[in-house]
């Protein structure tokens, strides 16, 4: 999917969250978005998925402006997204290895196919001691790489991922940098909103590099390889 901001201001009770943003990243590329606490980068996010929608300027995901689509159509759209809250967003009442197989199931898959994608990806992120623990049992970390599994399942065309190592210690961080690499060179479209700098250091290298301030873009870079 390609997306594309363009001049968009959003403002809360009159006070900017973002101001005149505009960039452009290609189908099957990699954006990261940096800026400290409050930036805007989670704003973006926002705006990408329309849970909110811009007071100025455009959103364009996938060549379709989203301000006026229906919202039968969002829908729609947010299916061939994979999303990672910073808040994860897991179901309280279902168990891990649940929360990742039951949206797969729920999207048609045959419950073997959806049962060995869910147990690979548990494997993969080194969560499979987790399978059966309730949210409310995980730490935040633990949580963080619940939604990072549940995000790709469904092997999206756009994952956006909101400080998607938050919580996690320097090991974990490092293999889910390698995780994300791995779904960008699969041919996903990934936007990483993150303000850890090892993780900006080891994507920037094939990433557009968006800074925010205060609302602000206040740097752009091209990646070397997209």
């Amino acid at each position: 999917m390609q997306v594309e901001l363009q001049g968009v201001s959003v403002f809360y009770e009159q006070i900017p969250a973002l101001n005149d943003v505009s960039f452009t990243l290609p189908r099957g590329g990699m954006l990261l978005l940096t800026g400290p606490t409050g930036a805007g980068k989670t704003t973006v996010l926002r705006l990408l998925y329309r849970e909110i929608r811009a007071t100025r300027g455009k959103v364009w995901v996938d060549g379709v402006e989203l301000s006026a689509l229906p919202y039968r159509e969002v829908l729609r759209l947010r299916r061939r997204m994979g999303i990672v809250f910073q808040d994860c967003r897991l179901v309280p009442s279902e168990d891990a290895y649940s929360n990742v197989l039951l949206p797969l199931l729920l999207r048609g898959m045959p419950r073997q196919e959806a049962h060995r994608r869910t147990l690979e990806l548990f494997s993969e992120l080194g969560i499979s001691y987790l399978r059966h623990r309730l949210p409310q049992q995980l730490s935040g970390g633990e949580a963080q790489l619940v939604a990072l599994a549940r995000a790709v399942a469904h092997s999206p065309e756009l994952l956006l991922a909101d400080e998607v190592t938050g919580n996690l210690e320097p090991n974990s961080a490092r293999m889910v940098v390698q995780f994300l690499q791995r779904v960008h060179a699969a041919g996903t479209t990934v936007i990483v909103a993150t303000h850890a700098q090892e993780v900006i250091q080891a994507l920037a290298p094939v990433a557009l590099l968006v800074e925010l301030r205060d609302g602000v873009l206040v740097s752009s870079s091209a990646s070397v390889e997209l």
